[in-house]
Protein backbone atom coordinates (compact mmCIF):
# COMPACT_ATOMS: atom_id res chain seq x y z
CA UNK A 1 0.00 0.00 0.00
CA UNK A 2 1.20 3.54 -0.79
CA UNK A 3 0.82 6.37 1.73
CA UNK A 4 1.26 10.10 1.09
CA UNK A 5 1.61 12.56 3.96
CA UNK A 6 0.07 15.96 3.14
CA UNK A 7 1.28 18.64 5.57
CA UNK A 8 1.07 22.42 5.79
CA UNK A 9 4.61 22.69 7.20
CA UNK A 10 7.96 20.96 7.33
CA UNK A 11 7.33 17.77 9.34
CA UNK A 12 7.70 18.43 13.07
CA UNK A 13 9.02 15.77 15.50
CA UNK A 14 5.51 14.34 16.00
CA UNK A 15 4.85 13.90 12.28
CA UNK A 16 8.38 12.62 11.74
CA UNK A 17 7.50 9.81 14.16
CA UNK A 18 4.45 8.92 12.05
CA UNK A 19 6.43 9.03 8.81
CA UNK A 20 9.27 6.93 10.22
CA UNK A 21 6.81 4.38 11.57
CA UNK A 22 4.78 3.95 8.40
CA UNK A 23 7.64 4.09 5.91
CA UNK A 24 8.98 0.96 7.55
CA UNK A 25 5.86 -0.92 6.44
CA UNK A 26 4.51 0.90 3.37
CA UNK A 27 5.69 2.85 0.35
CA UNK A 28 5.61 6.36 1.79
CA UNK A 29 6.01 9.83 0.31
CA UNK A 30 5.53 13.37 1.51
CA UNK A 31 4.15 16.63 0.12
CA UNK A 32 4.51 19.68 2.36
CA UNK A 33 4.09 23.42 2.24
CA UNK A 34 7.11 25.63 2.82
CA UNK A 35 5.50 28.95 3.72
CA UNK A 36 8.92 30.69 3.60
CA UNK A 37 8.05 33.17 6.37
CA UNK A 38 8.97 30.83 9.26
CA UNK A 39 11.60 28.11 9.44
CA UNK A 40 10.98 26.11 12.62
CA UNK A 41 11.92 22.48 11.87
CA UNK A 42 14.69 20.83 9.88
CA UNK A 43 13.80 18.52 7.00
CA UNK A 44 15.26 15.08 7.79
CA UNK A 45 13.74 12.64 5.27
CA UNK A 46 16.14 11.58 2.53
CA UNK A 47 14.94 8.02 1.95
CA UNK A 48 11.40 8.76 0.70
CA UNK A 49 10.05 10.82 -2.17
CA UNK A 50 9.47 14.40 -1.00
CA UNK A 51 7.61 17.18 -2.79
CA UNK A 52 8.27 20.59 -1.24
CA UNK A 53 5.91 23.35 -2.40
CA UNK A 54 7.22 26.83 -1.62
CA UNK A 55 4.53 29.50 -1.46
CA UNK A 56 4.93 32.46 0.87
CA UNK A 57 2.11 32.78 3.41
CA UNK A 58 1.29 34.10 6.89
CA UNK A 59 1.25 31.63 9.79
CA UNK A 60 -0.92 33.67 12.12
CA UNK A 61 -3.54 35.26 9.84
CA UNK A 62 -5.91 32.72 8.21
CA UNK A 63 -7.65 35.38 6.12
CA UNK A 64 -4.37 36.31 4.43
CA UNK A 65 -3.64 32.63 3.81
CA UNK A 66 -6.66 32.00 1.57
CA UNK A 67 -4.99 32.69 -1.80
CA UNK A 68 -1.70 30.94 -0.89
CA UNK A 69 -3.70 27.93 0.36
CA UNK A 70 -5.52 27.71 -2.98
CA UNK A 71 -2.17 27.83 -4.80
CA UNK A 72 -0.79 25.09 -2.56
CA UNK A 73 -3.96 23.02 -3.07
CA UNK A 74 -3.52 23.05 -6.85
CA UNK A 75 0.08 21.82 -6.61
CA UNK A 76 -0.66 19.27 -3.89
CA UNK A 77 -3.57 17.75 -5.85
CA UNK A 78 -1.33 17.50 -8.92
CA UNK A 79 1.15 15.53 -6.82
CA UNK A 80 -1.56 13.29 -5.37
CA UNK A 81 -2.87 12.53 -8.86
CA UNK A 82 0.65 11.56 -9.89
CA UNK A 83 1.18 9.31 -6.86
CA UNK A 84 -2.39 7.93 -6.71
CA UNK A 85 -1.96 6.76 -3.09
CA UNK A 86 -4.18 4.21 -1.42
CA UNK A 87 -3.88 6.15 1.85
CA UNK A 88 -3.43 9.84 2.74
CA UNK A 89 -2.22 10.96 6.18
CA UNK A 90 -2.91 14.61 6.96
CA UNK A 91 -3.64 17.10 9.73
CA UNK A 92 -5.62 20.34 10.19
CA UNK A 93 -8.81 21.27 8.39
CA UNK A 94 -7.22 23.13 5.45
CA UNK A 95 -5.16 20.09 4.48
CA UNK A 96 -8.15 17.80 5.04
CA UNK A 97 -10.13 19.95 2.59
CA UNK A 98 -7.44 19.51 -0.06
CA UNK A 99 -7.33 15.74 0.47
CA UNK A 100 -11.13 15.55 0.33
CA UNK A 101 -11.24 17.44 -2.97
CA UNK A 102 -8.71 15.00 -4.42
CA UNK A 103 -10.75 12.07 -3.08
CA UNK A 104 -14.02 13.44 -4.52
CA UNK A 105 -12.64 13.41 -8.06
CA UNK A 106 -10.91 10.04 -7.68
CA UNK A 107 -12.87 6.89 -8.53
CA UNK A 108 -10.75 4.82 -6.15
CA UNK A 109 -11.33 6.64 -2.88
CA UNK A 110 -8.18 6.77 -0.75
CA UNK A 111 -8.16 5.95 2.94
CA UNK A 112 -7.85 9.23 4.86
CA UNK A 113 -6.17 9.42 8.26
CA UNK A 114 -6.67 12.76 10.01
CA UNK A 115 -4.51 13.78 12.97
CA UNK A 116 -5.16 16.61 15.40
CA UNK A 117 -2.57 17.82 17.93
CA UNK A 118 -4.14 21.21 18.59
CA UNK A 119 -7.69 22.53 18.28
CA UNK A 120 -7.89 25.75 16.27
CA UNK A 121 -8.74 28.68 18.56
CA UNK A 122 -11.18 29.94 15.92
CA UNK A 123 -13.13 26.72 16.51
CA UNK A 124 -13.16 26.31 20.26
CA UNK A 125 -12.72 29.79 21.72
CA UNK A 126 -15.52 32.35 21.87
CA UNK A 127 -15.08 34.76 18.92
CA UNK A 128 -14.83 38.45 19.78
CA UNK A 129 -15.81 39.91 16.42
CA UNK A 130 -18.51 39.33 13.82
CA UNK A 131 -15.87 38.32 11.28
CA UNK A 132 -14.45 35.67 13.60
CA UNK A 133 -17.93 34.44 14.51
CA UNK A 134 -18.64 33.99 10.80
CA UNK A 135 -15.29 32.25 10.25
CA UNK A 136 -15.95 29.90 13.17
CA UNK A 137 -19.32 28.93 11.74
CA UNK A 138 -17.78 28.21 8.33
CA UNK A 139 -14.81 26.24 9.72
CA UNK A 140 -16.88 24.09 12.09
CA UNK A 141 -19.46 23.34 9.41
CA UNK A 142 -16.72 22.53 6.90
CA UNK A 143 -14.81 20.27 9.27
CA UNK A 144 -17.93 18.32 10.22
CA UNK A 145 -18.70 17.72 6.55
CA UNK A 146 -15.11 16.84 5.65
CA UNK A 147 -14.83 14.39 8.53
CA UNK A 148 -17.34 12.22 6.68
CA UNK A 149 -14.38 11.32 4.44
CA UNK A 150 -12.12 10.39 7.36
CA UNK A 151 -11.48 6.71 8.06
CA UNK A 152 -9.33 7.18 11.15
CA UNK A 153 -9.11 10.19 13.49
CA UNK A 154 -5.84 10.36 15.48
CA UNK A 155 -5.82 12.63 18.55
CA UNK A 156 -2.98 13.43 20.95
CA UNK A 157 -5.38 14.17 23.84
CA UNK A 158 -8.57 12.32 24.70
CA UNK A 159 -10.03 15.64 25.83
CA UNK A 160 -10.08 16.79 22.18
CA UNK A 161 -12.74 14.17 21.49
CA UNK A 162 -14.79 15.03 24.59
CA UNK A 163 -14.54 18.76 23.93
CA UNK A 164 -15.22 18.85 20.18
CA UNK A 165 -15.33 15.73 18.01
CA UNK A 166 -17.80 13.64 20.02
CA UNK A 167 -20.75 15.56 18.58
CA UNK A 168 -20.12 14.45 15.02
CA UNK A 169 -17.49 11.71 14.79
CA UNK A 170 -17.88 8.03 15.81
CA UNK A 171 -15.61 7.05 18.68
CA UNK A 172 -14.80 3.63 17.18
CA UNK A 173 -12.95 5.42 14.37
CA UNK A 174 -10.81 7.44 16.78
CA UNK A 175 -7.36 6.55 18.14
CA UNK A 176 -5.52 8.32 20.96
CA UNK A 177 -1.75 8.56 20.54
CA UNK A 178 -0.20 10.67 23.33
CA UNK A 179 2.64 12.84 22.11
CA UNK A 180 5.28 10.64 23.71
CA UNK A 181 8.87 10.80 22.47
CA UNK A 182 10.90 8.18 20.73
CA UNK A 183 13.20 6.88 23.43
CA UNK A 184 16.39 6.12 21.51
CA UNK A 185 17.34 9.82 21.09
CA UNK A 186 17.40 9.99 24.92
CA UNK A 187 19.73 6.99 25.29
CA UNK A 188 22.73 9.21 26.03
CA UNK A 189 20.84 11.48 28.45
CA UNK A 190 22.44 12.10 31.83
CA UNK A 191 20.85 14.37 34.49
CA UNK A 192 22.50 17.70 35.18
CA UNK A 193 24.63 17.48 38.34
CA UNK A 194 26.20 20.92 38.72
CA UNK A 195 26.04 24.53 37.68
CA UNK A 196 23.38 27.21 38.06
CA UNK A 197 19.79 25.96 38.31
CA UNK A 198 18.32 26.15 34.79
CA UNK A 199 14.69 26.21 33.67
CA UNK A 200 14.26 24.82 30.17
CA UNK A 201 11.64 25.52 27.54
CA UNK A 202 12.21 23.08 24.67
CA UNK A 203 9.94 23.18 21.63
CA UNK A 204 8.15 25.64 19.37
CA UNK A 205 8.20 29.03 21.10
CA UNK A 206 4.65 30.36 21.37
CA UNK A 207 2.61 32.09 24.09
CA UNK A 208 5.07 34.94 24.38
CA UNK A 209 3.50 36.50 27.47
CA UNK A 210 4.25 33.32 29.42
CA UNK A 211 7.82 33.23 28.02
CA UNK A 212 8.34 36.83 29.14
CA UNK A 213 6.97 35.94 32.57
CA UNK A 214 9.60 33.21 32.87
CA UNK A 215 12.37 35.64 31.94
CA UNK A 216 11.20 38.18 34.55
CA UNK A 217 10.82 35.65 37.33
CA UNK A 218 14.11 33.89 36.59
CA UNK A 219 15.97 37.11 37.29
CA UNK A 220 14.28 37.45 40.69
CA UNK A 221 15.06 33.82 41.55
CA UNK A 222 18.65 34.01 40.28
CA UNK A 223 18.21 31.01 37.97
CA UNK A 224 19.06 30.56 34.31
CA UNK A 225 16.69 30.02 31.38
CA UNK A 226 17.18 27.92 28.24
CA UNK A 227 14.98 28.42 25.19
CA UNK A 228 15.52 25.69 22.60
CA UNK A 229 13.39 25.83 19.47
CA UNK A 230 12.26 28.43 16.98
CA UNK A 231 9.28 30.75 17.20
CA UNK A 232 6.80 32.21 14.75
CA UNK A 233 8.72 35.48 15.08
CA UNK A 234 12.01 36.69 16.58
CA UNK A 235 10.70 38.60 19.61
CA UNK A 236 11.85 36.17 22.33
CA UNK A 237 15.18 35.64 20.59
CA UNK A 238 15.78 39.40 20.45
CA UNK A 239 14.80 39.86 24.10
CA UNK A 240 17.08 36.99 25.15
CA UNK A 241 20.10 38.37 23.28
CA UNK A 242 20.69 41.10 25.87
CA UNK A 243 20.08 38.99 28.99
CA UNK A 244 23.10 37.13 30.42
CA UNK A 245 21.08 34.52 32.32
CA UNK A 246 19.04 33.50 29.25
CA UNK A 247 20.35 31.17 26.52
CA UNK A 248 18.43 31.12 23.25
CA UNK A 249 19.60 27.94 21.51
CA UNK A 250 17.23 28.20 18.55
CA UNK A 251 16.25 25.48 16.11
CA UNK A 252 17.48 21.95 16.82
CA UNK A 253 17.35 18.48 15.32
CA UNK A 254 15.40 16.27 17.71
CA UNK A 255 17.12 12.92 17.20
CA UNK A 256 20.64 14.35 17.43
CA UNK A 257 20.28 17.11 20.00
CA UNK A 258 17.34 16.48 22.32
CA UNK A 259 19.32 14.54 24.96
CA UNK A 260 22.03 17.20 25.25
CA UNK A 261 19.38 19.94 25.54
CA UNK A 262 17.61 18.21 28.41
CA UNK A 263 20.99 17.69 30.09
CA UNK A 264 21.23 21.48 30.41
CA UNK A 265 18.00 21.65 32.46
CA UNK A 266 17.00 21.18 36.10
CA UNK A 267 13.29 21.57 35.40
CA UNK A 268 10.98 22.06 32.44
CA UNK A 269 8.68 25.02 31.84
CA UNK A 270 5.36 24.37 30.13
CA UNK A 271 3.16 27.29 31.13
CA UNK A 272 0.89 28.35 28.27
CA UNK A 273 -2.04 30.76 27.99
CA UNK A 274 -4.73 28.85 29.89
CA UNK A 275 -7.41 31.33 28.82
CA UNK A 276 -7.39 29.45 25.50
CA UNK A 277 -9.53 26.32 25.35
CA UNK A 278 -6.97 24.38 23.32
CA UNK A 279 -4.40 24.93 26.07
CA UNK A 280 -6.92 23.68 28.63
CA UNK A 281 -7.26 20.29 26.91
CA UNK A 282 -3.97 19.70 25.02
CA UNK A 283 -1.17 17.41 26.22
CA UNK A 284 2.24 18.68 25.04
CA UNK A 285 5.16 16.33 24.47
CA UNK A 286 7.06 18.13 27.24
CA UNK A 287 5.06 16.23 29.88
CA UNK A 288 6.34 12.87 28.70
CA UNK A 289 9.87 14.07 27.97
CA UNK A 290 10.18 15.64 31.43
CA UNK A 291 8.95 12.45 33.12
CA UNK A 292 11.36 10.28 31.15
CA UNK A 293 14.28 12.57 32.03
CA UNK A 294 13.27 12.81 35.70
CA UNK A 295 12.76 16.57 35.62
CA UNK A 296 9.98 18.48 37.44
CA UNK A 297 7.59 20.22 35.07
CA UNK A 298 5.91 23.58 35.71
CA UNK A 299 2.50 23.91 34.04
CA UNK A 300 -0.47 26.26 33.91
CA UNK A 301 -3.34 25.97 36.36
CA UNK A 302 -6.77 25.05 35.05
CA UNK A 303 -5.53 22.66 32.35
CA UNK A 304 -5.76 18.93 31.70
CA UNK A 305 -1.97 18.95 31.69
CA UNK A 306 -1.98 20.33 35.25
CA UNK A 307 -4.47 17.68 36.34
CA UNK A 308 -2.24 14.87 35.08
CA UNK A 309 1.05 16.37 36.27
CA UNK A 310 -0.20 17.00 39.79
CA UNK A 311 -2.03 13.67 40.07
CA UNK A 312 1.18 11.85 39.13
CA UNK A 313 3.24 14.14 41.35
CA UNK A 314 5.64 15.01 38.54
CA UNK A 315 4.94 18.72 38.38
CA UNK A 316 3.35 21.79 39.87
CA UNK A 317 0.76 24.19 38.44
CA UNK A 318 1.01 27.98 38.62
CA UNK A 319 -0.94 30.96 37.35
CA UNK A 320 -0.25 31.76 33.70
CA UNK A 321 -0.75 35.48 34.39
CA UNK A 322 0.73 36.32 37.77
CA UNK A 323 4.46 36.20 38.53
CA UNK A 324 4.16 35.44 42.25
CA UNK A 325 3.26 31.74 42.10
CA UNK A 326 5.97 30.98 39.55
CA UNK A 327 8.49 32.86 41.69
CA UNK A 328 7.55 30.82 44.77
CA UNK A 329 7.83 27.52 42.88
CA UNK A 330 11.16 28.35 41.26
CA UNK A 331 12.61 29.48 44.58
CA UNK A 332 11.57 26.19 46.21
CA UNK A 333 12.75 24.00 43.35
CA UNK A 334 16.12 25.72 43.15
CA UNK A 335 16.86 25.91 46.89
CA UNK A 336 14.99 23.07 48.65
CA UNK A 337 16.54 19.77 47.64
CA UNK A 338 13.99 17.58 49.42
CA UNK A 339 11.11 19.37 47.68
CA UNK A 340 12.83 19.01 44.31
CA UNK A 341 13.50 15.29 44.81
CA UNK A 342 9.82 14.50 45.42
CA UNK A 343 9.15 15.35 41.77
CA UNK A 344 12.19 13.45 40.54
CA UNK A 345 11.07 10.33 42.41
CA UNK A 346 7.55 10.63 40.99
CA UNK A 347 8.99 10.92 37.49
CA UNK A 348 11.00 7.74 38.04
CA UNK A 349 7.87 5.96 39.30
CA UNK A 350 6.03 6.79 36.04
CA UNK A 351 8.97 6.42 33.66
CA UNK A 352 7.95 2.98 32.40
CA UNK A 353 4.63 4.43 31.25
CA UNK A 354 6.46 6.45 28.59
CA UNK A 355 6.34 3.84 25.87
CA UNK A 356 5.28 5.16 22.49
CA UNK A 357 5.75 1.71 20.92
CA UNK A 358 2.47 0.56 22.48
CA UNK A 359 0.64 3.28 20.59
CA UNK A 360 2.69 2.76 17.42
CA UNK A 361 1.51 -0.84 17.33
CA UNK A 362 -2.08 0.32 17.70
CA UNK A 363 -1.67 2.72 14.77
CA UNK A 364 -0.04 0.06 12.60
CA UNK A 365 -2.87 -2.31 13.44
CA UNK A 366 -5.53 0.22 12.49
CA UNK A 367 -3.76 1.08 9.22
CA UNK A 368 -3.44 -2.62 8.39
CA UNK A 369 -7.17 -3.15 9.00
CA UNK A 370 -8.05 -0.14 6.86
CA UNK A 371 -5.82 -1.38 4.06
CA UNK A 372 -7.80 -4.63 4.01
CA UNK A 373 -11.18 -2.91 4.09
CA UNK A 374 -10.32 0.00 1.80
CA UNK A 375 -12.00 3.39 1.83
CA UNK A 376 -15.43 1.78 1.71
CA UNK A 377 -15.19 1.75 5.50
CA UNK A 378 -16.48 5.32 5.66
CA UNK A 379 -18.25 7.54 8.15
CA UNK A 380 -21.49 7.20 6.22
CA UNK A 381 -21.80 3.52 7.12
CA UNK A 382 -22.40 4.41 10.75
CA UNK A 383 -23.73 7.85 11.60
CA UNK A 384 -23.28 9.26 15.08
CA UNK A 385 -26.49 9.17 17.06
Amino acid sequence: MSIVFVLSHTPNPRMNKRINLLKGKYKTSLVFWNRETVDIWKMIHTDIEVKEISIKAYYTNPQKRIIPTLKFAIEAIKYLRKMNPKCIYTENVDMLAICSIYSFFNKKKPIIIYEIADLNKLIIDVPKSLVKKFLKKIIVSTEKRLCQNVNLLVLTSEKFYDFYFRDFFPKEKMLIIPNMPKLYPFSSYRPKKSGIFTVGFIGTIRYKDQMKMLIRVAQKCKVNVLFAGAGLDDEIRKISADIPYVEYYGKYEFDKEIASLYEKCNCIYCVYDADLNNVKVALPNKLYEAIYCGLPIIVAKGTYLAELAENMGVGVAVSHKEDQELEQVLNKLSTEREYYETFVEACHAHRDEINVEVYNEKLLGRVKDLAKLGASNTFEEKKVT
